[in-house]
């Protein structure tokens, strides 16, 4: 069996820039920096200032690892007979048998592969998603969240894929 390959998709990824650009033009109008701050009785005016700045911040940020991904396009996910290469985590491919489970964690409509791995000690993230691994750890119970929302792959084929080659690896 040959291996299950997902490659940036770069209309999905542009979607994501361009909503996460439209959260920072939103936060500037909240910040008060194209006109008056916008008046509420739910939220005072200096609170609104401290979001609209943490929005442009933090949307800003997106919109620029969006940028990168999409600038890449390259491969993010590798399902094979060796296991499981998730870029965004790790360079290192995680083998069958350090993968206890795979289940799934959905919010709203966006459904994530996660792993559970026997020593995830040995497999750290990298960058900010593996800054966010513990918070990860705590939402999902798993260790690693593999997420197909940028990629040109789909959740249910990745996880007939898995099933698939966890089966070989058994039998193994």
């Amino acid at each position: 069996m040959s291996d299950f390959v997902a490659y940036t998709s770069r209309w999905r990824t542009a979607l994501s820039i361009l909503g996460s650009i439209t959260f920072v033009a939103l936060a500037v109008w909240m910040a008060g920096l194209m006109g008056p701050v916008p008046v509420s009785q739910r939220i005072a005016p200096e609170m609104a200032v401290f979001l609209g700045w943490s929005g442009i911040v933090f949307f800003g940020l997106c919109a620029a690892v969006g940028a990168k991904i999409w600038r890449q396009n390259a491969e993010q996910l590798r399902i094979g007979e060796a296991g499981i290469k998730y870029l965004r985590w790790s360079d290192q491919i995680i083998p069958w048998s350090e993968i206890n489970d795979v289940t799934e964690w959905s919010y709203k409509a966006t459904r994530t592969i996660v792993l559970h791995l026997r020593n995830p000690s040995l497999y750290p993230g990298k960058g900010l998603i593996g800054r966010v691994g513990q918070a990860n750890h705590r939402l999902t119970g798993g260790d690693i969240g593999i997420s197909m929302t940028s990629t040109d792959r789909s959740f249910d084929e990745a996880m007939a894929v898995i099933a698939k080659f966890r089966q070989l690896a058994r039998v193994r």
